[in-house]
């Protein structure tokens, strides 16, 4: 197993993480195919490989920029446990951790989650931190969040400024305020299998990490801080700020949670419950089954303007129900892989939005986002995310489901700026070409100007004859 961290620039804290236990080869550099994805004027296209002999792991420069190991520059060198991987001069250290004695190995279960699909950039970091001290979460939980009381001066809620711990009830599902269920006594797991996660007659954990509060903890999931969770025979996806989150970061993720916990659509994961545990903050929300757009556009091929256009007038009705909150609520992490299909139908519409790891309210003190290249807004990239940053991956996201290819594969520079042009991508209706060229206009004011906007026009693309949509 071998971790990567990012680092922090200036404070050396880590920002993000990955970890990984079956690869040979690792890719890191700035375009969409490497395993971890940087942006960062510095960082090359295919910047660098880590590469596996046996038990030891190398590290290759492929970067025009350079690549440095605890300070010194190197073109080929053997890693060690606690080194630090700088990209070019002035760019991103990466911590580099050999093995772990803190993470059990992931099993290989019959049950397949798919709570977000295979990221673009692979991001498939674990939590690697110390374990929390078992304890049981405080069930004093405020019922109703608009009589929440706030703070005249700050207009922080006043549980945040007293230092009360915090609860949110959500859609949590009835049987779940139950006590907790014990397995059948008469179950002895005797089919259970060696790699299974659960066991199929009883459906309990056969192995369980670690508890937060009401949640035995499965597995890390993603990214760092994710969890795969169980909990009265129900599975859930258990997200935690960051670990090295600020008192304002940890403010922020809990005035999302609460957003989140409050708000019902059919497009949006059910969110059960926040709770905290230790000095962490937990958001609960259910897992989706299925199979991402990205997944099915592999496997099928591109869609026409019609499919598209049917597929993602729902999901404009969640953003603009979204961006409509005080402060509004932001994903920044819309694409093809976070777009899930559902096994199970879900009221009005076959497609749920994931990802929500990394959803983000916007307030005055919103922080740097590393994103993904042709899927991320330049005001995103800036650290300034605003709504219309949403649009922008709504459109890339389209121009993957249209083609099969990253948005990035039709970007060029034209007579003032780097951007997205549609109108390169052969054979597309001129309708969606002009959709898809104003949403991913680099400047967010030139941009449509919210989500009923763009569910306007693509209702109107939906309406075109199929033989007057289809690509040749």
């Amino acid at each position: 197993m071998i971790t990567l961290t990012l680092l922090h620039p200036v404070q050396a804290t880590p920002v993000q993480s990955w970890t990984f236990e079956n690869e040979n080869v690792i890719r890191i550099g700035r375009a969409v195919d490497n395993h971890v994805v940087l942006y960062s004027a510095v960082v090359s296209r295919h910047h660098v490989e880590l590469r596996r002999h046996g038990l030891q792991w190398e590290v290759v420069n492929l970067g025009t920029n350079g690549t440095y190991l605890d300070g010194k520059r190197i073109q080929q060198a053997t890693l060690v446990d606690g080194a630090i991987l700088r990209l070019a001069r002035s760019g991103p250290n990466i911590k580099i951790r050999l093995g772990s004695d803190r993470h059990p190995a992931t099993p290989n279960a019959r049950m397949e989650t798919v709570p977000e699909g295979r990221l673009v950039d692979a991001e498939k970091g674990t939590y690697a931190g110390e374990e929390e001290p078992r304890g049981t979460v405080a069930e004093s939980t405020p019922r109703a969040e608009e009589s929440t009381p706030t703070s005249s001066s700050t207009g922080v809620p006043a549980q945040e400024e007293q230092g009360a711990e915090f609860a949110v009830i959500g859609q949590l599902p009835v049987h779940l305020l139950s006590e907790w269920r014990a397995p059948p006594p008469d179950c002895q797991h005797s089919h259970a299998q060696e790699n299974d996660i659960f066991c199929i007659d009883c459906g309990v954990p056969l192995r369980v990490w670690k508890t937060l509060g009401h949640y035995q903890i499965i597995r890390a999931l993603g990214q760092s801080n994710i969890y795969l969770g169980w909990r009265s025979g129900l599975t859930a996806v258990i997200k935690g700020h960051s670990l090295a989150a600020s008192r304002e970061e940890i403010r922020a993720f809990q005035r999302q949670a609460r957003q989140l916990c409050k708000i019902k659509h059919p497009v949006l994961p059910q969110f059960w419950e926040a709770f905290q545990y230790g000095s962490d903050s937990y958001l609960v929300s259910e897992m989706v089954y299925g199979q991402s757009l990205k997944q099915r556009i592999q496997e099928q091929g591109p869609m026409n303007v019609i499919e598209v256009s049917r597929w993602l007038i729902p999901v404009c009705e969640l953003l603009e129900l979204l961006h409509r909150q005080d402060p509004p609520v932001l994903h920044l992490h819309i694409r093809p892989s976070n777009l899930i299909h559902p096994y199970v139908r879900r009221e009005t519409t076959d497609l749920v939005l994931v990802g929500w790891c990394k959803a983000s309210v916007l307030t005055s003190d919103s922080g740097t986002f590393i994103g993904t290249v042709g899927y991320s807004a330049p005001e995103q990239q800036e650290g300034k995310p605003e709504p219309a940053s949403d649009l922008f991956a709504l459109g890339a996201t389209m121009v993957y489901l249209l083609t099969g290819y990253e948005p990035e594969t039709y970007f060029r520079w034209g007579t003032r700026e780097y951007r997205l042009y549609a109108e390169d991508i052969p054979h597309l209706d001129p309708r969606m070409v002009d959709l898809i060229n104003c949403l991913t206009h680099p400047d967010p004011r030139e941009r449509y100007p919210n989500a009923a906007e763009v569910k306007k026009h693509l209702q109107e693309i939906a309406t075109i004859p199929p033989a007057v949509s289809s690509r040749a």
